[in-house]
């Protein structure tokens, strides 16, 4: 009999950084085995507020197979010509692979087979309130169970 004591982690895991890769630096076995790529061979890095971040990673059937569905979006706060030009120039394609590092793990989700789409979204209020900010929308599908590794 395998015995789950089920308690609570002593500790509380928060994201802390979005790391996206051409979907193409990440073939599908690699991403099966779980390895983490380098960082060195990273396109953008994202400092993450773990308040405003939205994170969903759904278990679905397909063909009587599982399938996992990513669904993940975060402010991006710098509102500077040069950032949104940039973002806006970079996203909006679905040929990414992601890593979500939180302070105690990373997550990888993506590969050159099934790729991710990152959006960027105008989000901006324009009414005086100061909530003015972009959203990056991350989402896709995989056959592959994520698999987390400890940092």
């Amino acid at each position: 009999m395998k015995y789950f004591d089920n308690k609570s982690e002593s500790f509380f895991r928060e994201i802390r950084k979005v790391i996206i890769y051409k979907a193409s630096s990440i073939n599908y076995i690699n991403n099966l085995r779980g390895t983490i790529p380098q960082l060195m061979n990273a396109i953008y890095s994202f400092e993450v507020v773990p308040e405003s971040f939205s994170y969903k990673i759904a278990t679905k059937t397909q063909n009587k197979n599982y399938l996992f569905e990513l669904e993940v979006n975060f402010p991006l706060l710098d509102l500077s010509i040069e950032t949104v030009d940039f973002c806006f120039d970079s996203f909006n394609r679905d040929d990414f692979a992601i890593v979500f590092q939180t302070n105690s793990d990373q997550l990888l989700f993506g590969n050159d087979r099934e790729p991710i789409k990152v959006e960027f979204i105008d989000n901006k209020k324009l009414d005086n309130s100061g909530n003015d900010e972009y959203t990056i929308a991350l989402s896709g599908k995989s056959i592959i169970k994520p698999k987390y590794n400890i940092l």
